[in-house]
């Protein structure tokens, strides 16, 4: 794939243009070379990142569609789709990502990867008619898929989906293995498992030349309580084995989601899923899966947010570990953020310095429940986009409009240094 450059005493031309380009009121620039970028994209409807490596290598993390019927209540959920009702979250996405390829002739998701089987990940089959050409439902990355191809799909069950139980009355796993099944037939779709301590599943598939120019390493942390230990490619088991627990104590979903950390240059990224930290009373500590993890991710420049900041995420010991300079909210719901984990995150008791929290789609709900606190935010809605620059060593926010697909800037923060 070529990638047109214009050289000025050394520097791609186009860069400088882009950097003098990025102003408020004007569209994102285009990607360019030597840039990592991470976009967080706000359907309303759960979590989406795209990442952008260096050589243009592309990673899809999550395409999140929630059931519209609030399966507790049965009622319609009041969550509109963001930009527009007019296509479900799966297309919207879909059509974020063909943006923000378009320096590609021929876009595509060169990896995509499934955290944990929730529908504000993966999307939701339930009360959804759109069907795809295998018979399976169109829904978040089954409906993604439709728009952009997908190359190779990473997640924490392939082949046998087995674990902690077998998925087979699921209907958001069955819909999304009759997915896979069709993807690997007709359109040479690669599935492998997500494997712990591991940092070469994801590497420069567009320009491996440029591995050496733009070293980045993509370290597989956690997934199913496998634990990357912080030496060479060796993890542990958090979880105990299921021969010792009743069913009932089994890990939960969020606990088995996939945790990685990208590290660029002097700039390192984190996130972890919907991975818990906060114990409730009489569970046992293994169920706090944040803190053996924060004795070998920190620190870092930005954090996604553990499960969009619900009471049982970002507990003192993983903030005192990442000191994260930026912390992104993935909210879509009115529990997101809990105003007690919105305190810690802003305490100074929880790490010293500076931090900028970014949320992407604060609710009504949520806006009084953390009260004065709202104000400490730097954004309450938008896609929010991570540009770190050529080498590793600065970055800056950009908080784009999410109301249409202008990718108009609606906010410029920094450069920050990286820690």
């Amino acid at each position: 794939m070529p990638f047109i450059r214009l050289l000025f005493l050394g520097v791609p031309l186009l860069w400088i243009t882009s950097v003098w380009a990025q102003q408020v009121g004007k569209p994102l620039p285009v990607w360019q070379e030597g840039q990592l970028d991470i976009h967080q994209i706000n359907t309303g409807q759960g979590n989406s990142t795209l990442i952008v490596l260096p050589d243009g290598t592309s990673l899809l993390v999550d395409a999140g569609a929630i059931n519209p019927i609030n399966w507790r209540t049965g009622k319609p959920r009041n969550i509109p789709v963001k930009p527009t009702n007019e296509r479900q979250a799966g297309e919207w996405i879909a059509r974020y990502a063909r943006a923000m390829l378009r320096f590609n002739a021929q876009p595509a998701i060169d990896y995509a990867i499934i955290t944990h089987f929730h529908n504000d990940h993966m999307g939701s089959p339930l009360n959804v008619t759109k069907l795809g050409a295998g018979g399976y439902v169109l829904t978040g990355i089954t409906e993604v898929a439709e728009y952009i191809p997908i190359r190779k799909l990473l997640d924490r069950g392939w082949p046998s989906y087995n674990y902690p139980t077998p998925f087979t009355s699921d209907s958001m796993v069955v819909n999304y293995r009759r997915f896979l099944d069709w993807q690997i037939q007709h359109k040479g779709l690669k599935v492998e498992r997500f494997q712990a301590g591991r940092n070469d599943q994801i590497t420069f598939v567009e320009q491996p030349r440029l591995s050496k120019k733009y070293p980045v390493e993509v370290r597989n942390m956690a997934v199913n309580g496998e634990i990357w230990t912080g030496v060479k490619n060796e993890t542990w088991s958090d979880f105990p084995s299921l021969s010792t627990l009743q069913p009932k104590d089994y890990p939960n979903e969020n606990m088995c989601s996939i945790a990685y950390q990208i590290r660029y240059g002097d700039f390192d990224y984190f996130s972890g899923g919907d991975i818990q930290g906060v114990l409730q009373f009489g569970s046992p500590a293994w169920h706090d899966v944040e803190t053996p993890i924060a004795n070998v991710a920190g620190p870092v420049d930005v954090q996604l947010i553990d499960h969009h900041g619900y009471a049982d995420s970002e507990n003192g010991t993983l903030l005192a570990s990442l000191r994260p300079r930026v912390l992104i909210l993935p909210a879509w719901a009115s529990s997101h953020p809990g105003r007690d984990v919105l305190e810690r995150m802003l305490s100074r008791q929880s790490y010293a310095g500076e931090r900028d929290v970014f949320a992407t789609n604060l609710l009504e709900e949520a806006k009084t429940a953390i009260g004065e606190l709202r104000q400490q935010l730097k954004s309450e809605a938008g896609h929010i986009v991570v540009r770190v620059d050529p080498g590793g060593k600065s970055y800056r926010i950009f908080v784009l409009d999410d109301t249409n697909e202008s990718f108009i800037l609606k906010a410029i923060h920094g450069p920050y240094r990286c820690q």
